[in-house]
């Protein structure tokens, strides 16, 4: 069965992603992200939570592409932060540490305007 990138979800389209580059060989993805005003917290910059969801959106989907016919879930998320991040575009790139059957372990990178913002691993539990 063959990804679908017509069929993402909800959530996808709603944190702005867009240019999905999938590298099969090194087993890697990347997506950009546009951010909104109605993201940003009191000072103006990206509300964290939403660089989680934009990294467990990215992880998200590396996570379809390696079980196409059984959907896997968040058990664990760990970001880490290093600078604000403005709106506008968010690139994020993910790849695999480990695939195995019932765990995936992934990890994932925020960028804007060519600066680390976070980092995250998380692990799937493929259902």
């Amino acid at each position: 069965m063959m990804f679908d990138f017509l069929k993402l979800p909800p959530i996808h389209h709603f944190l702005g992603g867009h240019d999905i580059e999938w590298d099969a060989g090194q087993r890697t993805l990347q997506i950009k992200y546009q951010t909104q005003q109605s993201f940003t917290n009191p000072r103006g910059s990206i509300e964290g939570g939403m660089i989680c969801a934009i990294l467990d959106d990215v992880m998200g989907v590396l996570s379809a592409l390696n079980h196409t016919e059984r959907p896997a879930t968040t058990i664990n998320l760990h970001t880490d932060f290093f600078r604000p991040c403005q709106v506008g575009i968010v690139a994020t790139k993910a790849w695999f540490i480990k695939e195995g059957q019932k765990v995936l372990s992934m990890e994932s990178e925020a960028w804007q305007d060519n600066k680390l913002i976070a980092k995250c691993s998380a692990a799937f539990l493929v259902l």
